[in-house]
């Protein structure tokens, strides 16, 4: 072996006893290393048990270091070892423990990067993880845990908020008194407590009045005089203590419950019913028997009006009222006004209807598309198109949601909304279903009604008490009602019963215990019962013949062209020759022959030749009569003219006088003919007893019949 080939051969084993010493040395370097060293080195490369392991042998001697690295592997979840509880615990232990230590020590730590700001940097995110886990289960008792174990969390405000919403949340759930007392005493601070108290009031006063009774408000009222529902709570005990709107209800409110507010609504309510016809002893007895009445001022201010008439005038375009004197009253402000009704006058501004009172007050102000007058102290009155109901003090009774609302008969008013028809009473209250395509006004206790397209009659309670089986019918009057199946007519009773069956072309007034009765264009007569007591012998063969009837016992029979008059029994009491024949009236009747009328006795003597072109039957004495020539005029029973033919129209006698027409003029004359007013008038409207509108030439004026005098002309008159 040479030489060079021994060295490097040395040289070659030297440095491999060297690596091992080096090795070696390591290895017994770590086998001494501490077990604080081993535990954040393991940890460093995610060895958890190898950490855990280290960091518990090093929790006495080491305590900030070791609590710190626990921590940190404890709130992990990247481990089994994870426990939010846990993490926390070690590391308020490592906070306070790394607060003690030397800051040399401190200093030597730094080489694990364990310094107070990781401390805090873990305990941050500990705080974080433990929220994310507390909420997860999104339980107050998870949150209360949260909020009781990690005081110092930043969270702790979100978990307070989070606790407290889902505590409310349940309140809410149950939505009981109990729940938000409970809710609020608990969390007295949590910022739902507001709505809490909003709540509790709410369920409380529902819980309290659940029956919605009486009893139930006024106790509750008595125990929570300062309730929020306080407005509410007055207002159930007014309509629950006047449910039937009697004067006598409200009266007994007011004395009941002088505090609430609605007190003088229902004194209002008492004197606007016990008052509805505004006549002078309704206002003076309403005064005696309601004493304590607040407002008699007005009482007795409408005593004095109501005794006193007004009459719609008009200066320069605009319209008012004056009093039987001319004197103006109330001020021509308004665009139009109607006449009174109850007290009150419809009136218009601005496009716009209301009502006035005599005093000239708008008691209730122009706002209104429509209004009709005031009945029974009601209203009908329209607003976008849609129609409701008021009372004299404007209080809306019946709601602005139908399209069509009928005068009240016997309490009840048809309404239409959304094509279908049921009633209201005076109070607003839906009495009937809307469920009808047709309804009419009460008649007798009845209404006729339409279902599916048949008709028949309904009660007071919307029972349907005759079935819906008719094509037409009409309202019932003394008892009975016409109806009609298959074009055919008939005579029902109010029990639906058939008195006359459906089987005549046509049926006309009862008169006289007798319906004309017609078939095939025949005629004759039956009796409420139905008894064809007038065989079907004579010829309908005119739509004036609708009109026969008896009277006086006597009815007009045609045969042939030619009539008689008939009596009961069937027999002739006349000849039957005339072309035409009126039953008698003051022992006289009018009859035509060969196209002239006269008047015949009951002895069949012409006591007026036939000499008219028209005749009607004679009242005190005179009968309206026609000439040749188209003019009218007024004879006696002996023919002679009283009042001398020379009108183009006439209309008849009544309190000594009649208005005539010439060439389209209109004018009055009295019982002897005598011009009270000349024709020269346009329109003559009689709106009192003694009082006429007249107007001419678009001019108005009032004239007292009885004095025969003006008291009113608008200029140009």
């Amino acid at each position: 072996m040479s030489a060079q080939l021994c060295v490097a051969l040395f040289l070659c084993m030297y440095k491999l006893r060297i690596i091992l010493l080096c090795f070696v040395l390591s290895f017994a370097a770590m086998v001494k290393a501490s077990p604080i060293k081993k535990a954040f080195t393991a940890l460093k490369v995610y060895n958890y048990f190898e950490a855990k392991k280290n960091f518990e042998k090093a929790l006495k001697k080491e305590v900030a270091a070791a609590t710190y690295g626990l921590s940190n592997i404890f709130y992990r979840n990247d481990n089994p070892f994870f426990n939010i509880d846990s993490a926390y615990k070690y590391i308020l232990l490592s906070d306070d423990a790394f607060q003690v230590l030397s800051e040399k020590k401190k200093t030597g730590y730094q080489k694990y990067s364990f310094t107070q700001q990781a401390i805090d940097s873990v305990k941050n995110e500990i705080f974080k993880r433990a929220f994310d886990v507390y909420k997860k289960n999104n339980s107050i008792a998870e949150l209360n845990k949260f909020i009781e174990h990690y005081p110092g969390a930043p969270q702790r405000n979100d978990a307070i908020d989070l606790r407290n919403s889902i505590a409310y949340h349940e309140a809410r759930k149950k939505d009981t008194y109990q729940a938000y007392q409970s809710f609020i005493s608990t969390y007295p601070k949590a910022k739902e407590v507001p709505q809490a108290h909003e709540r509790y009031e709410q369920t409380y006063y529902q819980a309290s009045t659940k029956n919605k009774s009486l009893k139930e408000y006024e106790d509750y009222l008595q125990k929570r005089p300062n309730t929020p529902f306080l407005a509410e709570v007055e207002n159930a005990i007014y309509n629950l203590s006047t449910t039937e709107g009697t004067i006598k209800e409200y009266h007994d409110f007011i004395k009941r419950h002088p505090g609430n507010r609605n007190v003088e609504a229902a004194w209002k309510q008492i004197y606007t019913m016990y008052t509805a016809d505004y006549k002078t002893e309704s206002l003076v007895d309403f005064k005696l028997e309601f004493p304590d009445y607040p407002y008699s001022d007005v009482v007795n201010l409408e005593i004095v009006m109501s005794q006193k008439p007004l009459f719609g005038v008009r200066e320069n375009g605009k319209w008012g009222f004056a009093d039987s004197t001319g004197k103006v009253m109330i001020p021509c402000t308004y665009e139009w006004v109607e006449e009174f009704a109850e007290g009150v006058a419809e009136c218009g501004l601005s496009g716009k209807a209301g009502f006035v009172n005599k005093t000239g007050k708008l008691i209730i102000p122009c706002i209104y598309d429509q209004v009709e007058p005031f009945y029974h102290g009601l209203a009908i009155v329209q607003q976008n198109g849609k129609s409701g109901v008021i009372n004299k003090i404007g209080k809306t009774v019946v709601p602005f949601e139908y399209d069509e609302i009928s005068e009240f008969s016997e309490g009840l008013a048809a309404v239409l909304k959304q094509d279908k028809y049921g009633y209201i009473d005076e109070s607003g209250r839906q009495i009937i279903p809307l469920k009808f395509t047709k309804a009419a006004d009460f008649s007798e206790g009845l209404a006729a009604v339409e279902l599916n397209g048949k008709s028949g009659y309904i009660n007071s309670t919307g029972d349907v008490v005759i079935p819906c089986k008719f094509d037409w019918v009409e309202k019932f009057s003394n008892a009975i009602a016409k109806v009609r199946i298959d074009k055919k007519f008939g005579i029902i009773n109010k029990a639906g019963l058939f008195l006359i069956p459906c089987e005549y072309d046509f049926i006309g007034e009862f008169s006289e215990d007798a319906f004309l009765v017609v078939n095939d264009n025949k005629y004759g007569f039956t009796d409420k019962d139905g008894n064809l007591f007038i065989p079907l012998d004579y010829d309908y063969n005119g739509t004036y013949m609708a009109t026969f009837k008896f009277k006086n016992g006597v009815a007009v029979a045609e045969k042939n062209k030619k009539q008689g008059l008939i009596n009961k029994a069937g027999k002739y009491v006349t000849p039957k020759d005339f072309a035409r024949i009126e039953p008698f009236s003051e022992g006289l009747a009018a009859a035509k022959k060969k196209e002239k009328w006269g008047y015949i006795d009951e002895k069949m003597k012409v006591q007026v030749p036939y000499n008219f072109s028209a005749a009607n039957e004679f009242i005190s004495g005179m009968a309206k009569v026609t000439d040749k020539n188209g003019n009218i005029g007024f004879i006696d029973k002996s023919g002679k003219p009283v009042i001398e033919l020379q009108f183009d129209e006439a209309g008849t006698f009544k309190n000594g006088w009649c208005t005539v027409v010439i060439d389209e003029k209109t004018g009055i004359i009295d019982l002897a003919g005598s011009w009270i007013l000349p024709c020269e008038l346009d329109v003559i409207t009689q709106v009192k007893e003694n009082i006429l509108r007249l107007e001419k030439n678009s001019r108005l004026a009032y004239f007292n019949i009885l004095t025969r005098n003006y008291f009113w002309k608008e200029e140009g008159f």
